[in-house]
């Protein structure tokens, strides 16, 4: 294949990486989050997963990481040092991406937040209220002129679920999807009503309340992205726009600075 650029997105629960070239996304896949791999477990899979797609490691020409696992960072690091030798970047609220932060050091601010705003502002071009649903749920506003007001952190919808299926036995089983009703009349309706119609309902809460409290902007675009968000999105008034490859490319974009 021809030259590319290798983006890799490392979350608490999921690292998800893609290889772009030309601009354009080539493929992309999402490993689980395991802190006890070692860097030459992780490039064992990855080699693997390279293989299957034709990605040859010796054509990538630069690799950008946005990571909010310190340790993780550090050994994709030493991984693309000793084996895929391309030059690297790690993303983070110091990195020149023309945003403004409201606070004098921005060095508390997820790299995953940065890359979001980044990316919303390139692609979007104006004011920007990002909603992603990982491991934690997070709401944030970006204006036009990369003011970076800040965020909302929420308990994630699936790591929110998960804790309650594992205290009682009798919801393991139910799968996550779109409820049938407002008001359930046995267990599982209650509890879908809960997870992803509350889930909905407070994230069109936030995104109304920032729309009344920074009213002076304008007109606010509002992104929802992350594994869940079709599902969760569903039942709400105020997304604009569904955007599940915000951060791949965001992450693209800082490779073509």
């Amino acid at each position: 294949m021809k030259n590319c650029n290798m983006v890799i997105d490392i979350g608490n629960t999921h690292i998800v990486m893609g290889f772009y070239s030309g601009g354009t996304i080539v493929c992309s896949w999402r490993l689980s989050t395991d802190k006890s791999r070692t860097e030459d477990e992780y490039y064992t899979i990855i080699k693997s997963l390279a293989v299957e797609n034709e990605i040859d490691f010796n054509r990538i020409n630069k690799a950008v990481i946005s990571s909010v696992v310190p340790e993780l960072t550090r050994l994709f690091s030493h991984l693309n040092q000793k084996y895929i030798k391309c030059p690297l970047q790690v993303v983070d609220a110091y990195t020149d991406l023309g945003l403004k932060y409201p606070v004098k050091d921005p060095g508390f601010i997820g790299s995953d937040l940065v890359v979001n705003a980044f990316s919303a502002l390139k692609k979007y071009k104006t004011n920007c209220i990002i909603c992603d649903f990982g491991t934690a749920t997070t709401i944030q506003l970006v204006s036009a002129d990369g003011t970076f007001y800040g965020t909302i952190i929420s308990p994630g919808v699936i790591t929110s679920a998960k804790n309650l299926f594992d205290s009682a036995a009798l919801l393991s089983n139910i799968q996550l999807q779109t409820p049938e009703t407002l008001l359930g009349t046995n267990t599982k309706d209650a509890l879908l009503s809960g997870i992803i119609t509350g889930n909905a309902i407070m994230l069109d809460g936030f995104v109304q309340a920032l729309k009344k409290k920074y009213e002076k902007l304008g007109n606010i675009k509002t992104i929802a992205t992350g594994g869940i968000a079709e599902l969760i999105c569903r039942n709400s008034k105020e997304i604009d726009v569904i955007d599940k490859m915000l951060t791949l490319d965001g992450l693209k974009m800082i490779c073509q600075q």
